[in-house]
């Protein structure tokens, strides 16, 4: 867990920064397994940019390559390496960057739907339109 969390402090470093000109505000969701998000799709309807993490997957990962491996240590090392060799190189990337953007924006608990670059956060909701609403009625006030 250590080398995955100083990892992902590296690749904060290398996170791409929001350009002023982006069409659509930007929206992230930060789940897990248990509170995963429902109807991102509303998000475009409302027009924001979304992009969603579940923070188990990196827990899932570590279990999807340690499973049913063989007793003896050095065929256990050997099948689990090469399972890891096998992983979609992006998707692994992807994995980081959700736990560098926890980190980046001091996320205090999940799920937590994150508007721009963690200027306003809506903490507890799984729903993308009640974040929505959320984050723009605080706007208007």
């Amino acid at each position: 867990m250590k080398l995955f969390l100083t990892i992902a402090l590296l690749l904060m470093h290398f996170l791409p920064t929001v350009d002023a000109s982006e069409a659509l505000p930007k929206m992230t969701f930060l789940g897990t397994n248990q509170r995963s998000i429902l109807h991102s799709e509303v998000a475009a309807e409302y027009q924001f940019n979304i992009e969603v993490f579940n923070l188990d997957e990196l827990s899932n990962l570590e279990a999807e390559v340690t499973k049913d491996l063989p007793e003896d240590p050095v065929e256990a090392e050997r099948v689990a390496n090469e399972r890891m060799g096998s992983l979609d190189k992006e998707k692994a990337m992807r994995l980081f960057k959700g736990v560098a953007l926890l980190i980046q924006w001091d996320i205090k608990k999940l799920p937590a739907f994150v508007f721009g670059e963690g200027e306003y956060v809506v903490y507890g909701v799984t729903d993308t339109a009640t974040a929505i609403k959320r984050y723009v009625n605080s706007r208007k006030r």
